[in-house]
């Protein structure tokens, strides 16, 4: 664990942007052909690759401003990724019912979001990702499928939710916009296409699972 800026990456990552959500499996092979396979970490690692070519003074001011800020690959910050920042589907307006929240201690508990529903998983169940870097304003939680309005604090750096008075047997649910914390993981290389334009192709992101 390092330092985190809380900004986001101020760019569109969808265009001219590849993301991968990778798992940590171990495979052994054997003399035969035969494979051993152990899930070491049960979270999906998000990783961005991004293109950009903008104005050099753009360029400056947003990616560069921000690298620097984060001393390289040293600290994290938020990404929005177009295609997955919400916890109803991918994009949609989040609800109260979205996800059993996890608890964590008395009365707090963890945003989350689930990958893969729809049809019938491993006996493990499905894989999670815990939302440390909820939006502000967007939290929704429900105890025993009733919205609360009053008695929740979020926490928006972390993704934790303290109810009060603390919940005993009661199921807690909820769901957010959320965005992945990540780091610079690659050096940035930039090009002069023109007197006004800049290339920085290849950068780098991984996300941060204990940021």
């Amino acid at each position: 664990m390092s330092d985190f800026l809380e900004e986001v990456l101020p760019v569109n990552i969808r265009s001219g942007a590849t993301y991968i959500d990778a798992y940590d499996v171990e495979i052994t092979r054997t003399a035969n052909g035969s494979e051993y396979r152990k899930l070491t970490q049960p979270f999906p690692v998000r990783s961005f690759h991004l293109n950009f070519t903008m104005l050099r003074d753009d360029l400056a001011a947003k990616v560069l401003a921000l690298y620097h800020r984060a001393y390289g690959m040293l600290a994290g910050f938020r990404v929005n990724c177009l295609d997955d920042f919400s916890t109803n589907g991918n994009t949609l307006v989040p609800t109260k019912d979205d996800w059993v929240l996890p608890k964590i201690s008395s009365g707090v508990y963890q945003l989350v979001k689930g990958y893969g529903s729809g049809a019938t998983p491993l006996s493990i169940g499905i894989p999670y990702r815990n939302l440390y870097k909820p939006v502000t304003g967007s939290v929704v939680v429900a105890k025993d499928g009733v919205l609360l309005s009053s008695g929740v604090t979020v926490d928006y750096t972390t993704g934790k939710v303290t109810i009060s008075p603390a919940p005993t047997t009661e199921v807690i649910t909820g769901g957010c916009y959320f965005h992945i914390p990540c780091r610079f993981n690659s050096k940035i290389e930039v090009a002069a296409v023109s007197p006004d334009l800049r290339d920085c192709g290849g950068i780098d992101l991984l996300e941060l699972l204990n940021p």
